[in-house]
């Protein structure tokens, strides 16, 4: 149970109150008391200087009633104190023993003691002088006696006030805690609390929601995949399934059996494309290697490959501009974008490569889309209705989208119903 966040809270908590307080109430206490004895020892010193300067007969005048000097052979030298008590051979020895000034008890009598060096006769000697605490001393220990006690309960209050701040505190952590028990990948809808307070809790309310919509748009992708492969996967293999059986019911018959085998073959390697082209969107672009790339330049050397790759269109390029991205994903994107202009291109084969500062584009003069096509063209699988009969698995702009955003790159379509389409790539601007 002390192992947990919030006792260790509690308990550093605790510990520095109290030694901040302990070292206040120390330092409190030793004032007090320094003060005192600063004040009695000169006092009492400036009493015995006064009474060593007068004459004989004045002397036993000088001293304050209660004062005593002794030298350091035990003699009294002047003042009053009850040599025949008892215990004065023990309270001698103490007096001895002071270094410092301190508090000597005789009995019932408390005694200010301190050891003093004077000039007497020409000849510095040690002297021990005693003065009557009035108690002082007694006073000074249950001065002691009550701070520490006032540490102890102080220190006592700090835990609980401790403990209860802290737990208070800790409450919004905890429910996020219970909250995340509950959330699994069946259910990655709900979202932790966040109590808006802008402190590091919500911080990481704030945070694990974030990861939570990245999951949650992660399993949803896999999700989607998973469902979009199964659909498609499903007619090839059943054209597949449905020829091998053919073959193996007229296998006397060599037509059928030629044509069912060229029905399997191209079908497996439209299998292996459409595999190939889901195993491209599921992959993650790690590594885009950034530049600036004079586009018109880039264009037309795209334009040389695509004249020879597609004789029957014309390929023009228009415009002059920069752009900051990655030559190899950028050419892809051209490429399939391309592509699609060619399939979709029946009557006016020509295809217009377009550029400006930050901008590529390509124009087709094809069948167009309209505005709900131009909503869907980048899902996965979708293939608009005038598109059905021609090859593909409506995979390619799926897989456009996705360079463009490994780039930071933006694509806008421009289209209309049987007047072509503009597929814009707008990118960072140069450096």
């Amino acid at each position: 149970m002390f192992s947990t966040l919030k006792w260790k809270m509690v308990f550093w908590y605790t510990t520095f109150f109290s030694i901040i307080l302990g070292f206040g109430l120390i330092s409190a206490y030793k004032l007090v008391k320094n003060i005192h004895l600063n004040r009695s020892v000169e006092s009492l010193r400036q009493n015995v200087l006064q009474f060593l300067r007068m004459p004989g007969v004045m002397r036993n005048f000088a001293l304050p009633p209660g004062v005593a000097i002794i030298d350091e052979n035990g003699n009294l030298i002047a003042g009053s104190i009850n040599t025949e008590h008892e215990n004065f051979d023990h309270f001698l020895s103490r007096v001895f023993s002071v270094k410092n000034p301190a508090y000597i008890k005789l009995g019932e009598d408390e005694y200010l003691v301190f050891k003093a060096k004077f000039v007497v006769l020409n000849k510095e000697r040690d002297y021990y002088l005693l003065s009557p605490a009035g108690g002082m001393g007694d006073f000074l220990r249950i001065l002691a006696r009550s701070f520490f006690m006032l540490w102890v309960i102080f220190s006592v209050f700090s835990f609980v006030l401790g403990n209860y701040f802290v737990n208070k505190s800790l409450t919004p952590m905890r429910r996020i805690t219970d909250e995340l028990k509950d959330i699994n990948a069946a259910d990655l809808a709900k979202r932790v609390h966040d109590p808006e307070t802008n402190d590091e809790v919500s911080k990481l309310a704030k945070t694990i929601n974030e990861m939570l919509d990245r999951l949650q748009v992660g399993f949803e992708a896999q999700n989607d995949f998973i469902n979009d492969v199964s659909h498609e996967l499903k007619t090839p293999l059943a054209t597949i399934q449905g020829y091998a059986e053919l073959m193996q019911k007229f296998s006397y018959n060599k037509e059928i059996v030629i044509e069912s085998a060229r029905t399997i073959q191209d079908t497996s390697i439209k299998l292996a494309k459409l595999v190939e082209t889901l195993l491209s969107l599921s992959k993650p672009v790690t590594r885009v290697e950034f530049q600036n790339i004079e586009l018109n330049t880039f264009l037309h050397n795209l334009a040389e490959q695509f004249r020879l790759q597609f004789k029957e269109f014309s390929i023009y390029v228009e415009g002059q501009g920069c752009g900051y991205a990655d030559p190899r994903v950028l050419e892809i994107i051209v490429k399939a974008l391309v592509e699609n202009a060619v399939k979709f291109s029946k009557d006016r084969k020509e295809i217009i490569l377009k550029c400006g500062d930050s901008w590529v584009s390509v124009k087709d003069f094809g069948i167009g889309m309209s505005e709900f096509e131009k909503n869907k063209i980048f899902h996965k699988f979708y293939k608009g209705d005038k598109s059905r009969s021609s090859e593909g698995y409506g995979l390619g702009l799926s897989l456009v989208e996705k360079l463009a955003k490994t780039m930071n790159c933006k694509i806008e379509v421009e289209s209309e119903l049987n007047k072509g389409s503009e597929f814009i790539v707008k990118m960072p601007p140069c450096n």
